[in-house]
């Protein structure tokens, strides 16, 4: 662990705290030493936008994902000295699979909208 636990927990309170005063920042917009803790809105027309946006940069993820994670299985099963096990290989292909066609079929999806 990099953090000692006090470190983490003080870490953690300043988060929350920075969370509270954004909700407040919200409920009394008048407050002007609350406004540097308000996040800006998106509005109706952005939303739709930053949707596709985030599909797209999900379904890159996936693909990525699936990417790695043959190679991983493959590095570690050589680094640990194992033998590759068949039923394992197949999982781990057919996952890799499964997270590049998400990734294709987010990112498509997002194209259509």
């Amino acid at each position: 662990m990099f953090l000692s636990r006090e470190t983490q927990i003080i870490l953690l309170a300043i988060l929350a705290v920075i969370y509270g005063l954004s909700l407040a920042s919200r409920r009394y917009p008048d407050v002007a030493w609350l406004c540097p803790f308000h996040l800006p809105q998106l509005t109706p027309q952005q939303q739709p936008k930053q949707r596709r946006r985030a599909n797209i940069h999900v379904g890159f993820e996936m693909i990525l994902i699936g990417v790695v994670i043959p190679i991983g299985y493959a590095a570690l099963t050589v680094m640990m000295f194992n033998d590759f096990d068949p039923l394992i290989t197949a999982l781990v292909i057919g996952g890799s699979l499964l997270c590049i066609a998400l990734g294709v079929t987010a990112i498509v999806r997002s194209r259509r909208e």
